[in-house]
Order: C-alpha cells, then structure tokens, then sequence
C-alpha cells in the first residue's frame, strides 16, 4: 500500500458494485464535489462495477462467501489499469480495508477514517448502517478515539430490511424507515447521524437536505476531490 504523498495522483479507481445504485451515487457526488467550470476540470476516474462481489452480510454473519477474493481481484484491475488511489463507495466492505489495501500498491482511501474526523469531540452521534458495520465496531472503534458516543436505531432488522428495499429499487418505502430510525436517533440526543450504509445515502439522498447528515460517500468523494487539488 502506497503511503498518502504531497504529490497529487493521476487517475482515480473506484470499486463499484456494492450495490450499483451507490456507486453511480458516488460518481454523481463526486462531480458536484470538484470545483469544476469544463470537463478537463473533473476527476479522471475507473470505475469497475462488480456486482459479482459476494454479499457482504451473508459472509460477515452466516458465513456465506467471502467477498475478499473479489475485492482484491477488483483492487488489482484497477491498479493494472494505472489507478494510483482508490475508493470504494460501500461502508461494509470497509470491514476488509486492511487486507484490500495491502494487497495493492495504490493508496486506498478509508471512509470511515476520513468521517471519523468530522464528528466533534464528546459528542453523541447515531449511526444507521448495516449489522455487520454494527457488529465490527468499523465505526465506533474510530470515534470511541474521539470521545464520540455512538447510538444505534431501535429496529437493526428494519434498517437490513430498508437497505435491501434499496437494492431492489423499492426507494420510497425504504426512505420511510430509515426516517422512522432517524427520529429514534434523534430522541436520544444525537447531534450528527452517519448513513452508516450507502444506501442509505441513496435513499435519505432523495429527501430535503438533512444537516445532521453525515454521509461518508460524500466526505468520500470531497477527499478525493482534496487529493486531486480539484476543491
């Protein structure tokens, strides 16, 4: 894994796939992220779409195929490619950052990390993201560092339920639940809310701006945009 330089990169990769709908909604923050007046000014970006990659909660909790092999294999063609950093638009598959970044030469950009630092110190954030983001601690481990106190919604088995909605297309009645674990949230006090799960970014992303909202694939693509001098 290469180490984070002065130098600016060259070519964006982005492993897509998990699901495609949160990819192109990656791609979509991303452009409006730069500060960009023609083309030439945009990212120079790879994306490879995978949707062949396993299912990440199957694996992480009933032991189903690991999506490692599929990720590394994405990682390698997009590095044989010419990528020299990437992104990958999916929280879950964040469980498995260490082995795909030390599987490649280019720098792999961590979106949790990244969203970790946004939070202000002592506060209380909730978190709405998949039961395996949930169970890994990906998130909690790094605010915990910050004296971040994290919250669940009421229902997990009503947030799955929603993220699958979203990978199926049903989006108004997925958006429907995840508001109705928001207002949990915010019940209990959380001043910021992380859409733990790019889909839910999809969802929520339909509705009116939400400034409690944090939504990692956007702090994604504006730490792309800061890598390449494009903000």
């Amino acid at each position: 894994m290469r180490n984070e330089g002065e130098e600016s990169p060259k070519l964006l990769g982005i492993l897509g796939g998990m699901g495609p709908a949160a990819t192109i909604d990656f791609m979509d923050k991303l452009v409006k992220v730069t500060a960009a007046k023609k083309d030439q000014d945009q990212i120079p970006a790879l994306v490879y779409n995978n949707t062949q990659i396993p299912d990440r909660n199957e694996a992480f909790l009933r032991g189903g195929e690991s999506p490692l092999p599929e990720l590394i294999k994405s990682a390698k063609i997009l590095e044989k490619s010419g990528c020299d950093i990437m992104a990958i638009p999916c929280n879950t598959a964040h469980i498995w950052f260490d082995e795909i970044a030390n599987s490649t030469t280019m720098e792999v950009l961590n979106a949790p990390g990244i969203v970790s630092k946004k939070l202000s110190r002592g506060s209380r954030a909730g978190i709405i993201c998949t039961t395996p983001v949930k169970l890994s601690g990906l998130y909690r481990d790094s605010l915990l560092e910050r004296d971040v106190e994290l919250f669940y919604p009421e229902s997990q088995d009503a947030v799955m339920e929603a993220i699958y909605m979203v990978k199926s297309g049903k989006m108004h009645k997925a958006e429907q639940i995840f508001m109705e674990q928001v207002d949990s949230l915010r019940r209990e006090g959380c001043e910021r809310i992380i859409a733990g799960c790019s889909e839910v970014s999809v969802a929520l992303g339909k509705s009116d701006p939400m400034q409690f909202l944090v939504d990692p694939m956007e702090s994604l693509a504006a730490e792309c945009a800061r890598r390449f001098k494009k903000i």
